[in-house]
This record gives C-alpha cells, structure tokens and sequence, in this order.
C-alpha cells in the first residue's frame, strides 16, 4: 500500500509531499492542471522508461520522486530474489539528472531500473484508458486467474519443471551449434598445430631473455676479440710488460730503488692477465650458432600462430589451445551426449506436460465460476446485455502453462463472440478492465490500484455504478483514480484536487487534500463547469451525503 509521495523539481511541480490513505483516492481538477504530471512522477517511481531531458522544473537541479510503500512479508522473498534488503516501509526512489540519465533507489541501494519495476509491479499497478496490457497480455491474465483460483502451489511445480525442460534444451542447443564432422576435421587440424607450441609463459618468456641476452653478446663479440688481441698478440701488452719486466730486474740489480718499482709493474701484469681471463670466458661462454637458431626457430612459429589466430599474445594462445581441446572433445562425444539428453528432453517433456495438464485442468474448473462473477460484475459496470466466455488455446510448453487464456466478449445480444482486445470499444474496454480487475484481482497480490481516467467516454448511471465497484474494490485494496465524474469522485474517502498558478512568470502544480466543504465546491465545479450554481451544490452534497 503506497502511503508517502515525495515529489521534487518535476516539470511544474517544483516539492510536493503527500500522504496516501487507505481506501479510495481521487484526483480531480481542471484540464492541464497537471493530474498527468503527479501520474508520470509517480510512473517514474515505479521505474517506467522516462527521459530527464525536458521535465525538469529548473534544469540546472535533479528530480527526485520518492514513494513509500507498505510492503506484506510474503513478497519478502522476492526482494530476496533481486538482492535487495526488504523492509516492511520500503522507499523507491527515482534520481532524474540534468544529464538526461536516471538513477534508482530501492531502500537506498541502488539497482537499476527494471528492477524497480519489476518489484513496484508485484504490489502497484497503472490502470489508463490506454493501457491494453491486461487485455492482450497472457502473463497479466493467468497471473490473476491463478490467484482467483488459487493455484500458487500448481503454478510453482509447473514453472520449477518449466525450468528444467529449458535447461536440457539449452543444452542441446549448445552441442548442436557446435558444428558437423568438417568442424571436427578443421578443429582437429587446430588442435594438432597448436600442440606444436610445447611451452608455458614462463619457458616462453625464458627463450626472449635468452635470445636477447645472446644477441647482445653477439654485437660484443668484436670488443671481447680486439681486447684479447690487443693483450696476447706478439708485441702486444703482455709481450711489452714483460719487457719492461726484464729491464726493471736488471736495473735494480745495480740500484735497489728499482725493487719497488718492479713489485708495482707485477701487480699490473696480474691484473691484465685477469683481464686476458675475463674476455676469454665472455667469448667462450656466448650462444653458439646452432642453440640460437633453433631458440629463434621456436619464437617465430610462436609468434606465427599468435598472428594468425589473432590473439594478443602467447597467454591467449595457450587459452585458445585449451578451449579448441575442449571443443574436439565435445564434437567427438556430441552423439553421444546428444542421445542422452534426448532422452532426458523426452522425460521432461512428459513430467512437464503432466503437470501443465493438471494445472489447465484446474484452471477450466475454476472458468465457470469466473464467467458467473463475469457476468454479476458486468451489470454493475452498466454492460447487462454484453457476454463474457473465457475459453483456452493449446500453446505447447510456455512458461505460463500449456493453454493461453481467450477473453471472448459481445457487447449485444445475438453478436458473435469475438476477442475482447478486438471488439470492445474504448469505453467498453475501461470497464471490462475494471470488471476484470474486481473478478480477479481481489485474490492477486496487488494492495494498490491506479486508474487513470478509466471511466472516459461513461455518464450517469453508468458513472455511478463504475464508481461504486470501485469503493467496494477499496475495501480490500487501495484504490486512486484521476476522474473528471462527479459520480466517481463522491464515492472517495479522500480527495485530492490538482491546480495550477503563476507566481512570477513561473507556471506550478499544487496537489490539495480538499476537506467536506471544498469537495462539495470541486464536486459542484465538475457538475456545472467554472460558474457554480446553487443547483450543481445541492447536486454535490447529494452526492457526498449518499456515499
């Protein structure tokens, strides 16, 4: 049961609150005052497609449109379902941004917008003269037939098998997409190539540093001999310091001072020698021609299929091999496991036929009681003459049951039964939705009721009867409706009138909660126009004072 409205920067609605009652609501007021604006606010809520461009009072600022709902804990489980807390007072809010993007809010968490609407729409719903959901929608239909016949538990057992069934044909589906025997030919060939690569990222990774730490060997391998040379050739540095080697000796056999000297020109040769070492283990140990080419070999075919296949890298390449394994496997055990899921497909389908059989058969039980409370309800809405029938067409499995419900109406005596969407007028078709709505709907889980201008193109007794099975609808559920009938309007416990002023050179939509005597006025004002006579007054507080 809605129970708070919070409505900021909303075309000309610039902050409304409004507390919602129990019972029966109406919305009254003059054309353009803004009843569609506080409607489409309140869609917005329940995470109807909007666009935030355009319908923002001061487009420098978001809208937000916050209702507060009553929540019955046997929906607690499907709050569960879409991973939202649920709570007994629970708060949808819809965030319109200059930007023109939305965001939405169940209890402050945010989720997006058909998950609002999916969940606003177990427990509200939008009625208008232009909404045929009810009409042409199977789902909307059995939903209530199931809930007047009281088939929760058959509908669950159905839809948990329904499940099932999908599942094997899913499956099925999966192996049979997977390709014929030129497929398995061409995967095989795949597999094969692939299975070439015999490394892991790490050997692969191992190979580049290798090669490139051979490659920069290589371009030192010039250095490594030209230093060499230079020490070891005759005449070269060794040869010269073993010279001056001999000298030294000789000189200090005469003069003692050369000793020193000779003891530094050792520790010199012992360091070229060390050198000499140095070069020669760097020249020795560099790859040789052999072990990098066929380093480099393995690279380049690497390197080639990643081309070839179009990944990005060695890493998606190994990932590729795995999955075209995987698929090989699958194409060589397809038959098989085909085989066997037919078989399991059959078994499903003669389970789930079983249990769509014994849910259509107590749906049939309950078509003769619904097409007698059809029949009552119809009078009421001013149809005495017009004939209901539902019957049912054969569909196959779906996920509502094995038959599709037909609403088969004829407005006059001796005309041809024909379906409901087809042959009912505009008119017609309002009150046949609210003798619907009255048939089944008392039993759905439904708490709150929205009819927009639902009684367009009735009159009179008409009026009075529409707005009457609407009071008694409210007994067990809230009802609002925006009306322009007198005759719907009095039958409210509340009312709501919608105005619209200017304030400089600025355009607002006010909502008024009227008390006895300002409804008598707005009642009166709907009666005889903008001058209220004292006729159209008596007339109003007649009215009131029926109802």
């Amino acid at each position: 049961m809605l129970k708070q409205i919070e409505i900021q920067n909303f075309i000309l609605i610039d902050s409304l609150s409004l507390t919602v009652a129990p019972g029966m609501t109406v919305m009254t007021g003059e054309t353009g005052a803004g009843k569609s604006i506080l409607l489409g606010a309140l869609s917005a809520a329940l995470g109807k497609r909007i666009n935030a461009k355009n319908i923002l009072k001061d487009s420098s600022k978001k809208s937000i449109i916050e209702i507060t709902v009553e929540v019955d804990v046997t929906l607690k489980e499907a709050f569960i379902s879409y991973d939202v807390d649920y709570e007994r007072d629970t708060v949808f809010r819809r965030e319109l941004l200059p930007s023109g993007k939305s965001r939405c809010f169940i209890n402050d968490t945010p989720v997006k917008a058909s998950v609002l609407s999916a969940l606003a729409g177990l427990f509200i719903d939008v009625n208008s003269q232009n909404d045929e959901g009810l009409l042409n929608r199977t789902d909307q239909q059995l939903e209530l037939i199931d809930a007047f016949a009281q088939l929760t538990k058959e509908q669950y057992q159905y839809q948990k098998e329904y499940t099932l069934y999908l599942e094997v044909e899913h499956k099925m589906g999966v192996l049979e997409g997977l390709g014929s025997g030129a497929d398995l030919d061409y995967l095989t060939f795949v597999r094969k190539e692939l299975n070439a690569v015999a490394v892991s990222i790490e050997q692969y990774e191992e190979i580049e540093s290798q090669l490139e730490t051979a490659k920069s060997a290589r371009n030192q391998q010039g250095l490594f001999s030209e230093v060499s040379l230079s020490i070891s050739k005759n005449g070269g540095v060794m040869d010269a310091l073993f010279t001056l080697e001999s000298t030294l000796t000789s000189l200090a056999k005469a003069d003692q001072r050369f000793e020193s000297d000779i003891e530094e020109l050792n520790i010199i040769i012992g360091n070229v020698q060390d050198l000499q070492r140095k070069v020669k283990l760097n020249m020795d140990s560099t790859m040789s021609d052999h072990e990098y080419n066929e380093l480099d070999t393995t690279r380049k075919r690497i390197d080639a299929l990643v081309r070839k296949y179009r990944v990005s890298g060695i890493q998606e390449l190994l990932i590729k091999k795995a999955v075209v394994e995987q698929q090989v496997e699958r194409l060589q055990n397809r038959e098989a496991e085909l085989a066997m899921l037919k078989d399991d497909q059959i078994r499903r389908a003669t389970v789930l036929a079983a249990y769509g059989e014994e849910l259509h058969q107590k749906r049939i039980q309950a078509t003769r009681i619904i097409e007698d409370s059809f029949k009552d309800y119809l009078d009421r809405v001013d149809l005495p003459k017009a004939k209901m029938k539902l019957e049912w067409a054969a569909t196959g499995p779906r996920a509502y049951g094995t038959y599709k419900p037909l609403f088969l109406f004829a407005a006059n005596p001796g005309s041809t039964l024909e379906p409901l969407h087809k042959v009912a007028s505009g008119g017609e078709q309002s009150r046949v939705k609210l003798a619907l709505k009255a048939v089944l709907g008392l039993h759905a889980s439904l708490s709150t009721q929205i009819f927009d201008e639902i009684d367009t193109g009735i009159s009179g007794s008409t009026a009075e009867k529409v707005g009457t099975l609407m009071r008694e609808l409210s007994k067990k559920q809230q009802i609002i409706a925006i009306t322009h009938l007198p005759q719907v309007a009095s039958k409210a416990s509340v009312h709501w009138k919608v105005s619209k002023h200017q304030q400089n050179d600025t355009t607002y939509s006010t909502v008024h909660v009227l008390d006895k005597k300002e409804r008598t006025q707005e009642i009166a004002r709907i009666l005889s126009g903008e001058l209220v006579t004292v006729a159209a007054k008596k007339q109003a507080e007649s009215l009131l004072n029926d109802h």
